[in-house]
């Protein structure tokens, strides 16, 4: 049933009084929650159209009002020496009227009514790009005003070849036709003129070949001239383009994706024109007809360039452009990478090109090798792909340059080369695809935001569940998009990490993966694409999404979307989970605190913390079966390697890592964040009328051990000891618990470092031996009883099997010979 307004505002105003009687009674949990849900409803009525500005005023003045009391809440219970994850408040009396208290978390549906206003805040907010109003393409623009359509917004800054030759602007000198036929435009016939816009010309060179094979018009599909037939009822095939002139208008709306959404480009007919050659200085074609099909690529670069900034931006690649202008999903591929696969690669790029599922270009790096003399490559530059082709004297790939020299006609140049697959791999550094959304079934789509006054906001963690209906593998594609509002940023870095959540298949902790390291996952683009491959095995389990931001902006709007085939059914998991008790510390790796994985002899002065969970209280006395399901999330600077270990050793400093004792770990290192979940059940080994033989009482003990929620040592370790840094450690149980420090080994005493070897003299073995004796000996004087500590360590990165410190007394002579 539809909720209306009426019922809304009793709702808030419900809430916020409920609220106030429960402060009013000290019961500070149920007055926190009611706050903020009363904060919420009065935030949703403020943006609701139906609202009059002076309404709308009046509900974000008592939105704020309940987040200033739900803050002063928080601010008085945090004065409590508790801590943050010990149990929740007791209900304070009147002749305690200073007891401790603590808010239990508050949970946070963001697929409910709110959560989708949330997400149309998110898209809204997104329609600023480079100081331009660019709104959702269904939102209304308004009537056509009267005369030739001018841009508001004026022309987009031209770049420095512009400028050069002093461009001008110029309407566009052809009839009007009306409704014309689909243009006859090769990808050979684009040409290039400003120097950063190779991916948007390579982009629409691959997208005329894509039509020429296929009969789609990709790149023309973005352009509505503003007339009637833009909203016109009547049906319209699906190849056709909607091309559209209208007489006296001169205004083109260009329908791009950017920021999550479809939005509205609109832009007017003029060109920036060479004023001694009378030729476009932007994209063009190599066509001596103007007219309306031969000039939609010069219109759509002008559209793209006033979405990006101007003609001067910093350049992009095509995967990127095909985005906003078709909606195709991006995936860039490193060919340098020690991950790439020359194999498999190769498939997906002949498959999907040939059957018209994907279009490529290839991009070279700052230093192109070229391995034939007559192949000349540009520095940084996007190259077409127009054929892919596999035949008896090997793979070959066509590729095609649009930039034109100014010393060489456009008709002279030879622009299109083939060139073998295995050369390709060694002249480019990267391939650049673009995939057709069509080719799922099933897709979802989530926009959220990161804050960056909340470091809890700078990852944002979602879950769906997936059921596989197929007999062989298959894939979910999960996509990360960046919203930004300045094109030009390079200062923010985005991370995406996929990852199959299956308890019924929980995989047991491993050091077999500790020492390993993952590349780095962070990077400045506004895509990342993770492919995740589903075992046929895998009929159904839970994906765990974490999108995670790295940089100085307030406030960053992102999109996921996701993919599935028509075997793989997905849908957002919006069960709304209790949330558990919580404990954040922060800490810096240094010096003496950095020691490196568990291979390395200095593992042992790595940040560790005690873990102690308590039974609940409601269990008392019977506490037999009680899960603790805990959460471990470290977080660090983007460019260090983490790993968080969860080890059994009662609670005490861990000098190195074994695979009997090890209870949970984040597995290989990654950049910038690790993550790790564990169960841990409070339990008894279970007892049979029969007697359990040895194997099985060693079994039980065993799980009983490492499966008892008690005292446990978290490590916090980087890859290597060179990496240094701040951290942050959030550990969430829904047990309570605290979270201590361990204090280095020797902490609070007096240190000394001595260096030796054992030589051929002086190596006497272990006591067994006669030559006992000629070890290594040191003399302590310790005037008046103290406590002492020794720690002998290699200084070499091999491991000795067996060692042995021995502490005699003195003056007693000791001989063993």
């Amino acid at each position: 049933m539809q909720r209306t307004e009426g019922s809304e505002i009793a709702d808030a105003e419900a809430n916020y009084a409920k609220a106030t009687r429960a402060e009013l009674s000290r019961r500070f949990n149920e007055a926190f929650k009611h706050y903020i849900k009363a904060a919420e409803l009065f935030l949703h009525l403020s943006r609701s159209p139906k609202s009059t500005e002076k309404d709308k005023a009046k509900w974000k003045s008592n939105a704020q009002k309940a987040l200033d009391r739900a803050e002063k809440i928080k601010a008085f219970t945090e004065k409590s020496p508790k801590q943050v994850g010990s149990p929740t408040e007791r209900v304070p009396s009147e002749l305690d009227p200073t007891a401790d208290v603590r808010l239990a978390p508050v949970a946070i549906d963001h697929f409910a009514l709110l959560g989708q206003d949330e997400q149309y805040y998110v898209l809204n907010k997104g329609k600023l790009v480079n100081g331009l109003n660019l709104p959702l393409w269904d939102e209304s623009t308004g009537a056509p005003g009267e005369g030739l359509f001018v841009d508001p917004d004026g022309q987009p800054a031209l770049s420095p070849e512009q400028k050069a030759v002093s461009a001008f602007w110029r309407r566009l000198d052809i009839q009007p036709t009306g409704k014309i036929e689909p243009a006859q435009i090769l990808p050979q016939d684009i040409l290039q003129h400003v120097v950063t816009d190779c991916s948007v010309c390579a982009s629409v060179s691959v997208c005329l070949e894509h039509s020429s094979r296929f009969g789609t018009h990709v790149a023309e599909t973005p352009l509505h001239h503003y007339c009637d037939a833009e909203n016109s009822s009547e049906p319209q095939a699906v190849d056709t383009p909607k091309l559209f002139w209208v007489e006296k208008h001169g205004r083109l709306d260009f329908k791009f994706l950017f920021n999550g959404a479809w939005r509205r480009v609109v832009i007017d007919d003029q060109l920036p024109y060479d004023p001694q050659k009378g030729t476009l200085m932007c994209m063009s074609t190599l066509s001596s007809l103007s007219s309306q099909s031969t000039l939609w690529p010069s219109l759509l670069e002008k559209a793209y360039m006033k979405l990006m900034g101007g003609y001067d931006f910093p350049g992009s690649n095509s995967c990127i452009d095909l985005h906003a202008i078709a909606g195709w999903i991006p995936e860039h591929i490193e060919i340098r990478r020690s991950t790439f696969e020359r194999e498999r690669t190769w498939e997906r790029v002949s498959s999907g090109f040939l059957s018209g599922r994907c279009m490529l270009t290839l991009g070279t790096g700052p230093n192109p090798a070229s391995i034939d003399e007559k192949i000349r490559l540009l520095p940084s530059h996007s190259y077409a792909v127009t054929d892919v082709a596999e035949r008896e004297e090997g793979r070959t790939v066509t590729i095609l340059d649009s930039w034109v020299c100014p010393d060489t006609e456009p008709e002279d140049q030879s622009r299109m080369l083939t060139i073998p697959w295995a050369d390709a791999l060694n002249m480019f550094d990267g391939i650049y695809l673009s995939w057709d959304p069509e080719m799922w079934t099933h897709s979802l789509t989530f926009h959220g935001m990161w804050k960056r006054n909340d470091p809890e906001d700078v990852s944002k963690r979602l879950f769906l569940t997936f059921t596989n209906g197929s007999s062989t593998d298959e894939e979910v594609w999960v996509l990360l998009t960046r919203h930004t509002p300045d094109t030009r940023r390079t200062q923010d870095f985005i991370a995406l990490r996929v990852q199959v959540e299956d308890e019924m298949h929980v995989m047991p902790a491993s050091l077999a993966r500790q020492p390993l390291c993952n590349k780095e996952t962070y990077t400045n683009s506004t895509h990342i694409l993770v492919r995740t491959r589903l075992s046929c095995t895998e009929h159904a389990g839970i994906l765990a999404i974490l999108a995670s931001y790295d940089g100085d902006a307030s406030e960053v709007g992102f999109t996921v979307s996701v993919y599935s085939s028509k075997h793989v059914d997905i849908q957002w998991n919006e069960t709304v989970v209790t949330p558990l008790l919580t404990t954040k510390v922060s800490g810096t790796i240094t010096h003496k605190t950095a020691g490196g994985n568990c291979t390395h002899r200095s593992f042992m002065v790595n940040p560790q913390y005690l873990l102690r969970i308590s039974s609940p209280r409601n269990t008392l006395g019977s506490n037999s079966g009680a899960k603790a399901r805990t959460n471990f999330t470290l977080q660090t600077s983007k460019d260090t390697p983490v790993n968080v270990a969860v080890v059994w050793s009662q609670g005490k400093r861990v000098t190195d890592l074994s695979e009997r004792d090890l209870i949970a770990s984040s597995g290989a290192y990654t950049y910038g964040s690790a993550r790790v979940s564990k169960d841990m059940t409070r339990r008894s080994p279970s007892h049979s009328p029969f007697a359990p033989t040895v194997r099985e009482t060693a079994r039980l003990i065993y799980r009983y051990r490492i499966s008892l929620a008690g005292d446990s040592t978290i490590v916090v370790s980087a890859f290597n000891p060179q990496y240094l840094g701040p951290f942050s450690l959030k550990v969430e149980c829904s047990l309570p618990f605290d979270l201590t420090p361990i204090p280095q080994e020797g902490a609070g005493m007096y240190s000394k470092t001595i260096r030796g070897s054992w030589e051929r003299h002086n190596a006497g073995g272990s006591p067994g031996f006669s030559s006992y004796s000629k070890n290594p000996k040191f003399e302590l004087d310790v005037p008046s009883l103290s406590e002492c500590m020794y720690a002998l360590s290699s200084t070499r990165s091999f491991r000795i099997a067996f060692w042995h410190v021995h502490l005699f007394l003195t003056p007693i002579a000791y001989d063993y010979n």
